[in-house]
């Protein structure tokens, strides 16, 4: 038996034993012990089960011993009925469209075509081309299918070795900035549909969350990390060789792509003015999720979106984790088991909250730390410490979403393949082109020292807002 069976063999054990022999009783009740039983066993498939076991198998799994428990069906499954899983949907298919239609690679030669080949240019176009598509799109996965090959493309062209430093600058600044700097705005990337789901389940925390708010806490730190990675890596990475090749090499690429089509220009038009109605929600009041769904029914009505891509065009496997994700807030809450945690806890965390520098520089390394554990970007964690921040926010002034930007940094870690999806999926599409492990471990590196330097200035910008006290 290998180690991963051997793994989930014994979060399987271990959470069967706490549901059976109830070790927290009497602070816990019988329904506590059997989310924590479900969590445990989940927990193990998620982590150990990686490339082998989808992560819907994990979520099925814990939704069944739920209901074999006894637990309502309405607590059970609300992560399904959250307004967070239904704008996570529709912006799936977001990067569909953007796929599918061409529109994301065609915007991407557009920039690249933009400058002299050099390696600051080259550079310097995958920021741009990142937040271009992080406009467009949150999905990272779609982000990176458009990006990569590219980036391949990038050094083929410009006559690079595959695995030498210039190549691998070139194809972790292409995956970092898909990765990075999208965190900064609500629909940027994931982070901001799923803290939603994790927020709305939290008493004190609903309706939290929303365009300004997340912008107010997230949008600066993110442009912090994004410059001072991206300036480090440049520096530390970047051959002494110069490169010397023609621009009209890529602009050739471009006009190969041919003319741009109807379907690239409704994607453009309807994907633009989703963003501009969500980042202006404060003035004409229509929900997110309201804004997300109607751009999907454009998105259809325009032919983008076929009867025969819903069931495929999108990974149903992650929403579907994603969706028991999100619905954990509320179990731990209707179960005992967020009171028992707050109960429990509360003075350790008391007693660090008094220092905000101590309490979140600790946090931060420790959730790098943890992340080598919980490989599924810390989804698993969060829903247990999130209830905590309506106590940190009350007593110590910490804002919510100010508190989440560790979360964000930490999910994002990167040191070895496993511990990150998307690497995974960077290096599974570059194939023999892509970064060699030693790259990988000194861009992981190099963004955990960005991350202290970040959390450094964030904490003084946090609290000159307000979001501090």
């Amino acid at each position: 038996m290998n180690t991963r069976v051997w793994g989930i063999v014994l979060f399987t054990a271990f959470g069967l034993g706490i549901g059976i022999i109830r070790p927290f009783a009497p602070g816990l009740n019988s329904a506590g012990h059997a989310v924590l039983m479900s969590i445990f066993v989940a927990v193990g498939i998620w982590i150990f089960g990686t490339k082998w076991v989808p992560l819907s198998i994990g979520s099925m799994v814990m939704l069944l011993i739920l209901t074999l428990s006894g637990i309502k069906n309405s607590i059970t499954f609300n992560g399904y009925t959250t307004r967070a899983i239904w704008i996570l949907i529709p912006a799936l298919f977001f990067g569909f469209a953007l796929n599918s239609t061409g529109l994301g690679r065609r915007l991407a030669y557009r920039v690249i075509g933009l400058f002299r080949p050099s390696y600051f240019s080259l550079t310097l176009s995958w920021v741009i081309i990142g937040l271009i598509l992080s406009v467009l799109t949150p999905s990272i996965m779609v982000r990176i299918a458009i990006v990569i090959p590219i980036a391949v493309a990038s050094v083929e062209i410009c006559r690079l070795q595959y695995g030498s430093k210039g190549a691998g600058l070139i194809l972790l600044a292409a995956w970092s900035m898909v990765l990075i700097p999208g965190s900064g705005w609500l629909t940027g990337s994931l982070w901001g549909p799923a803290a939603i789901g994790f927020f709305d389940a939290v008493p004190g925390l609903q309706r939290t969350i929303d365009f300004d708010s997340w912008l107010k806490a997230l949008l600066f730190p993110s442009a912090v990390l994004s410059f001072l990675f991206i300036l480090v890596l440049y520096r530390v990475m970047k051959p002494a060789e110069e490169l010397n090749i023609d621009r009209d090499v890529f602009k050739a690429e471009y006009r190969a792509l041919g003319p741009i089509s109807i379907r690239e220009k409704a994607t453009l038009a309807i994907l633009l003015m989703t963003f501009l109605l969500l980042v202006s929600g404060r003035v004409h009041g229509i929900p997110d999720v309201t804004v997300c769904l109607g751009a999907f029914v454009l998105l259809a009505v325009f032919g983008v979106i076929k009867a025969k891509d819903i069931g495929t065009a999108i990974s149903w496997d992650f929403v579907l984790f994603v969706g028991t994700i999100m619905g954990m807030g509320m179990l731990l809450q209707e179960t005992g088991v967020a009171a028992f945690l707050s109960k429990s806890l509360g003075p350790v965390i008391k007693t660090l909250a008094g220092n905000h520098w101590l309490l979140m520089f600790l946090l931060l390394i420790f959730f790098f730390v943890w992340r080598f554990v919980d490989v599924a970007q810390l989804y698993a964690t969060i829903p247990f410490v999130v209830p905590f921040l309506p106590m940190l926010a009350a007593d110590f002034g910490i804002h919510p979403l100010a508190f989440f930007f560790l979360f964000v940094m930490s999910g994002n870690c990167f040191f070895m393949s496993y511990q990150q999806p998307f690497a995974i999926i960077g290096e599974s599409i570059a194939a023999k082109a892509a970064w060699t492990p030693g790259q990988l471990h000194l861009a992981g590196i190099i963004y955990l020292f960005s991350c202290l330097v970040t959390l450094a200035i964030s904490i003084l910008y946090w609290k000159m807002v307000g979001l501090i006290g």
